[in-house]
């Protein structure tokens, strides 16, 4: 089983997203695909063979929050179809319609969060990982954590 790695290059205004597959334990370099900038990765044994992180091999953080392994883009752009749609036979007068299509949402909206996975993220570098094992002391987004990440422009 290998673990997928996914974490920001740090140039400023790269924006690009290097990945990496944890297979082996040890250092692991990579090229960011936008700009070429190296960005290394110190994964020990147990990440390697699929267990829980602990520590993040990006920067070293040792807090955790998982999320829904689900694009958020794609998430909004649902809801805000569902919306205008239901707007439409709202103003159409057509409220059967309109029921539908709420009711359509919510049943979209609850097959992917049964059948997406979990990303654990750190709250200090956001790098992502997937395939990993559940970790109990890891639990949701928590602001009041993320904030004492948050850099100060």
């Amino acid at each position: 089983m290998s673990v997928d790695v996914r974490v920001r290059c740090l140039r400023e205004g790269c924006g690009g997203i290097v990945r990496f597959a944890a297979r082996d334990s040890g250092e692991q370099e990579r090229d960011c695909p936008r700009c070429g900038d190296s960005r290394r990765l110190a994964i020990d044994s147990d990440l390697a063979r699929g267990g829980s992180v602990t520590v993040c091999p990006c920067c070293g953080g040792r807090e955790f929050f998982l999320r829904k392994d689900f694009p958020q883009w794609l998430g909004l752009m649902i809801v805000i179809d569902a919306a205008i749609a239901s707007c439409v036979f709202l103003y159409l007068k057509m409220m059967m319609w309109v029921w539908i299509v709420l009711g359509g949402a919510v049943l979209v909206d609850a097959a992917l969060y049964f059948v997406t996975g979990i990303a654990t993220v750190c709250y200090r570098c956001r790098a992502e990982f997937r395939g990993v094992a559940y970790n109990p002391a890891h639990t949701g987004f928590d602001l009041a954590t993320s904030e004492k990440y948050a850099q100060v422009p």
